[in-house]
């Protein structure tokens, strides 16, 4: 078995990656003349790509002259004439496998105009208001910094969660059956690490968030996306796909999805819990930013107020909401995965730290968060009308998108034959930035999306970012015409 290290998030196509890395492997001896190279079929099961892209990768090598292909035999190095290249100190650090890839983008080079962060700008945030409950705080009890968090977590902090779930989501949830965690992220890779591994199979919404593919296709958990429409996953295809496959889970983000900004209508909610059962899937629901609706129009209750059964493990977090700075976050669960998840967590880091989690109570606890999240709302949609207008006088009908009713985000869809990964790159010379969408899809995805963040620049730069995109785009369009 041949081992590569590919990267759907990486500016080379898959199959330029095959032959880059197979030609480094033989300048560098590791493939020597003669040896024989796995067949096109063998290769692309060992890497999850296509048979067409290892074909791809195989017939450069052949032109570039360092495999030759025998019929009925197969592929072998042929012999390299040329002085190898010299080589770094660290060049054998190439052989070993690395899997995060979507991830990377944000290790990406910041630019003056980020519509690619999902994320707050700071002043949309109560920081300075955080920061004077903390230094309260403190004063008062200053042994909390010498105080390790309960595994489960703190159970004040637990109590105000539960208030909160039970008075704004309407989820009856005890605080003992809430594990808080460090972050929204934290929680899926603890029930990932928890309930899922090598061949389980696992649906998600298609397009999803990057993050989450990352976490499971980690764990070998084979990853199948489902379409969705203005409702939401189409759970016709899920029921289809369930009669095949046999799924373990269901990963969805429901209420003002990342990327597509899409909500989930509370028939397909109800639908979907129906197929979990059916089928005796568990359903993981994302809630990041069902507080931050528009048009004074609140979004469906989650899929876990209609759960009596325990099948919907609930993720909640306020990280991005209140401050990054703050990572908390909480699951949802009851029986016996509440137990392992408790296991999980003991193993992953023996608990949240306890100044995070009280640092959000003085929020929970009083009319403040809610005050907030007013406030936000107005700020947002207010970003969100401008970036629609924007678009709107900007582009044809080519381009299209749908206008989100909450979150922070708008997906874009371009013609089949445009590359955004290309116009990522294009872009990013110019200091604009945006996250293409093939990042969001796990295998083989579409490279004509894309996903803009309107809720990370100040106003001044959001209104001169867009402008510059939009000048950009066009610009890019005209060179490939």
């Amino acid at each position: 078995m041949m081992k590569l290290s590919l990267s759907r998030g990486s500016r080379d196509s898959l199959s330029e990656q095959i032959f880059q890395q197979i030609t480094s492997r033989i300048h560098s001896n590791m493939l020597t003349s003669g040896e024989k190279l796995p067949s096109v079929r063998q290769l692309s099961a060992d890497t999850g790509v296509s048979l067409l892209t290892v074909h791809k990768a195989y017939k450069r090598l052949e032109a570039a002259g360092v495999v030759q292909s025998i019929h009925g035999k197969g592929v072998f190095v042929k012999a390299v004439l040329n002085e190898s290249p010299a080589m770094s100190s660290y060049d054998w650090q190439l052989s070993i496998p690395t899997y995060l890839t979507r991830s990377s983008f944000h290790s990406r080079p910041k630019t003056k105009y980020r519509f690619d962060y999902s994320a707050l700008n700071s002043g949309l945030l109560p920081t300075i208001y955080l920061a004077d409950q903390l230094k309260q705080m403190l004063e008062a009890e200053s042994s909390i910094l010498g105080t390790y968090g309960d595994v489960q977590g703190d159970f004040l902090t637990r109590e105000a969660f539960s208030a909160y779930f039970q008075n704004e989501l309407g989820l009856s949830g005890s605080p003992d059956n809430i594990i808080m965690t460090t972050g929204l992220h934290q929680g899926i890779e603890l029930i990932a690490k928890t309930l899922l591994g090598p061949g389980d199979v696992i649906i998600t919404e298609a397009p999803t968030y990057p993050g989450a593919l990352d976490i499971f296709i980690n764990r070998g958990a084979k990853v199948i996306p489902i379409a969705m429409d203005e409702e939401g996953i189409r759970t016709d295809l899920l029921a289809q796909v369930a009669r095949a496959y046999h799924p373990k889970a269901i990963y969805v983000n429901p209420t003002f999805q990342n990327p597509t900004g899409r909500s989930m209508s509370m028939e397909r909610r109800q639908e979907l819990l129906y197929q979990a059962q059916l089928h005796g899937m568990f359903i993981i629901e994302d809630d990041s930013w069902s507080e931050l609706y528009f048009d004074e129009k609140p979004p469906p209750k989650p899929i876990k107020s209609l759960d009596d059964e325990g099948r919907v493990l609930f993720l909640k977090g306020f990280s991005k909401a209140l401050a990054p700075g703050i990572r908390v976050g909480a699951i949802l669960a009851e029986g016996s995965f509440k137990q392992s998840l408790l296991s999980a967590k003991s193993s992953s880091d023996l608990g949240t730290p306890l100044l995070t989690q009280r640092a959000v109570l003085p929020f929970l606890t009083s009319t403040r968060m809610l005050e907030h999240f007013e406030k936000l709302r107005l700020a947002l949609e207010l970003r969100r009308d401008k970036t629609v207008a924007v678009l709107a006088n900007s582009f044809d009908s080519s381009i299209s998108w749908s206008v989100p009713e909450g979150g922070l985000n708008i997906w874009l869809t371009f013609p089949e034959n445009v590359s955004t990964l290309d116009l990522y790159e294009y872009c990013l010379q110019h200091d604009v930035s945006f996250l293409p969408g093939h990042a969001c899809y796990p295998y083989e995805p579409p490279y004509n999306h894309l996903r803009l963040t309107y809720s990370l620049l100040n106003e001044n730069d959001l209104a001169e970012g867009l402008k510059t995109f939009a000048a950009l785009t066009n610009a890019f369009l005209k060179q490939k015409i």
